[in-house]
């Protein structure tokens, strides 16, 4: 019996990093909840871990769709599009078309400081599976295409367009 496949991210903290750590042993998140109720509980279990942690996904095996996606990224697509964009990217479930995003992805806390401030501080970073960072980085499109502006003002989008043709051909 063919085991359906799982396939994993990961959010890295700075102190699990210097520590060392190994990936397979990172505590997994691993299934969303059903039943809102339950989130009381992942909300729990999750608080008082470290928060370095294992996205894992459930495993339900090649699916008919997949490497027939076709995801349009930009320069305003950051943080969880870009773990999306980067998943699908790695495990080729998805073709990639637009243009190169931010790179935007650390999680933060942030603290009020007094007078109206905030200070917003780095305490996780986003590695793929295969190690990639993507903060500062970003994800290169598989076909790369600029959208113009004078073509919109003809109600033309060029990456949309780019980006029908590119799954039209998968």
């Amino acid at each position: 019996m063919h085991k359906p496949q799982s396939r994993a991210t990961r959010g890295l903290t700075r102190k699990r990093r210097e520590r060392g750590y190994r990936r397979e042993e990172l505590t997994r998140f691993g299934r969303i909840p059903s039943h809102k109720a339950t989130l009381i509980w992942l909300a729990a279990r999750y608080a008082f871990v470290e928060k370095s942690i294992l996205v894992v996904t459930e495993g339900l095996g090649q699916q008919r769709f997949h490497g027939r996606v076709v995801l349009l990224v930009n320069e305003h697509t950051a943080s969880a599009g870009e773990m999306v964009s980067a998943f699908a990217e790695e495990n080729n479930l998805a073709t990639i078309v637009g243009t190169k995003t931010p790179g935007r992805l650390l999680s933060g806390s942030a603290y009020k400081v007094g007078h109206g401030y905030i200070l917003g501080l780095p305490v996780a970073a986003y590695l793929t599976w295969q190690g990639r960072m993507l903060e500062n980085n970003g994800i290169m499109p598989k076909f790369s295409i600029e959208l113009s502006r004078e073509a919109l003002k003809h109600k033309k989008d060029t990456q949309l367009e780019t980006a029908i043709e590119v799954l039209k051909a998968l």
